[in-house]
């Protein structure tokens, strides 16, 4: 008799488990299609740009090696074919008092990308998976001069009621400088 209730105990637990997984795993696809787009949405592809960042290099330690009033200037460009593959191009510069680009300051961070499926992570917002296959930083005033950017990671988010605007972050490998940009599609 014990070993009835027993067997009786066990096969519930296991029915339970089983019926709990498998609510599980159909609430968990269910939520996943509803969500998700399995491919690159097409609408994306173009050129997209930011506008410039700029932000003034005002300690005594920045004058001193740039000159009063001058500034870092940062901007971003997108760039995705009708496949979803792309480029992303990080231009940083400093611009003195005058607005002169200062030499030996330009840098170029460009990162040969594929943007596959989405996900809707709430009624504003979209993220798109991003692959980043090759990545470098170049000095324009150093011919030849590249480092490679493994470990690069980007980001892209977009608006379901806004289809000229578009988010990316990128994160430098070496765990410092992130940033979120606003790029907006331009018009060729």
């Amino acid at each position: 008799m014990l070993m009835r209730v027993v067997s009786a105990c066990v096969f519930a637990v296991l029915a339970i488990a089983t019926s709990g997984k498998a609510q599980a795993q159909h609430t968990a696809d269910h939520s996943h299609s509803a969500n998700t787009t399995p491919s690159f949405d097409a609408t994306l592809a173009g050129t997209w740009r930011s506008a410039p960042d700029e932000l003034g290099l005002s300690s005594d330690f920045d004058v001193s090696v740039w000159g009063k009033n001058a500034k870092s200037v940062r901007t971003v460009e997108l760039q995705l074919d009708s496949s979803g593959r792309g480029t992303l191009t990080v231009t940083r510069k400093v611009v003195d008092g005058r607005g002169r680009t200062v030499a030996a300051s330009t840098s170029i961070e460009r990162a040969t990308i594929a943007v596959g499926g989405s996900r809707q992570i709430n009624p504003a917002r979209i993220e798109h998976e991003v692959t980043v296959q090759n990545a470098v930083r170049t000095y324009v005033d150093e011919p030849g001069s590249k480092w490679d950017m493994d470990g690069l990671r980007v980001q892209i988010a977009t608006y379901p009621n806004d289809a000229n605007t578009l988010e990316v972050r990128v994160e430098p490998p070496e765990g410092r400088g992130a940033f979120w940009e606003t790029l907006r599609r331009t018009k060729r």
